[in-house]
C-alpha cells in the first residue's frame, strides 16, 4: 500500500479533480482538513459503546479499513483514532484530535510501513524524562523541500494544578527531527508535574512561501 495514498485517505478533504488529488495532496496541512474516513456518516457496520457520560468508543468499516476512535456525545471526534487492514488487522495508521476553539484539530499522525512508524511521513511526538530535565522529539513530515527551517517550544510547568513557568525552547533540528530538552526548576518533583505546550516548526520553501506545522503537547510525568 502507498503510504502516501493511505496519508490522502485519512488526513484530507479535497475538492478538486482526481488527476489533481495525485499532485496536490501531498501539500496539504493536516490542520485545515478534515479526515474523511473518521467521519460517522462514511462508515459502514458502525458500532458506538458509552465509556462514560461524554465519551464513547466507536469502530466502523471504510472501504478496506477497520476504523476505531472516540467520540464525544455531541458526535466530536477526540483522541486516538486508528486504521487498520480489514483483513489481516495490520495496524497502518493512527491519528490523534483535540478540541482547538470547539474545533476539531489533527494534532499528530502517524503512519506505519511494514509494521514499523513511518518518521518521514508521520507528523508526532515523543517526551523523555531525564534526572532533571526533559526532553521532546518532535517528526515533521519531509515531503516538502523546506529551507531555512526553525523549531521553537512554548511550554507551560505545572505542579500540584498551579502554573509554575512559562518558556520558550528552541529547538534543534536533525533532518526531520527536532530536539528540544530544558531543565526542570531545581525545587519541583519532576515525578509531580504537568506539562502544557506548543511546538512550531517554520520554514521556507523553494518558491519563497512560508510555511509551518505545530503540535500541541499534554504530558503529566511520573
Amino acid at each position: 500500500m502507498n503510504k502516501f495514498i493511505l496519508l490522502f485517505i485519512l488526513l484530507f478533504i479535497v475538492s478538486c479533480k482526481k488527476s489533481e488529488e495525485a499532485k496536490n495532496y501531498k501539500d496539504l496541512n493536516s490542520t485545515k482538513y478534515f479526515s474523511i474516513s473518521t467521519d460517522l456518516k462514511n462508515l459502514k457496520n458502525i458500532e458506538k459503546n458509552k465509556v462514560n457520560d461524554s465519551l464513547y468508543k466507536v469502530k466502523g468499516i471504510f472501504k478496506n479499513y477497520a476504523i476505531n476512535g472516540y467520540i464525544t456525545n455531541n458526535n466530536i471526534r477526540i483522541n486516538w483514532w486508528s486504521a487498520s487492514d480489514n483483513k489481516t488487522k495490520e495496524l497502518l495508521a493512527k491519528l490523534e484530535y483535540k478540541l482547538i476553539d470547539n474545533k476539531e484539530f489533527v494534532n499528530q499522525y502517524i503512519l506505519f510501513e511494514n509494521k514499523s512508524i513511518d518518521t518521514l511521513g508521520s507528523k508526532f511526538y515523543s517526551v523523555k524524562k531525564n534526572a532533571n530535565s526533559v526532553s521532546y522529539k518532535f517528526y515533521m513530515p519531509s515531503q516538502l523541500k523546506k529551507l531555512n527551517c526553525e523549531g521553537k517550544l512554548n511550554y507551560h510547568i505545572y505542579s500540584k494544578g498551579t502554573e509554575q513557568a512559562h518558556l520558550q525552547c528552541k529547538c534543534i533540528k536533525n533532518a526531520n527531527i527536532f530536539n528540544c530538552e530544558f531543565p526542570i526548576p531545581k525545587d519541583l518533583n519532576i515525578n509531580d508535574i504537568t506539562i502544557r505546550g506548543n511546538f512550531w516548526e517554520m520554514f521556507q520553501l523553494e518558491n519563497g512561501d512560508i510555511g509551518g506545522n505545530d503540535i500541541y503537547v499534554l504530558d503529566t510525568l511520573k
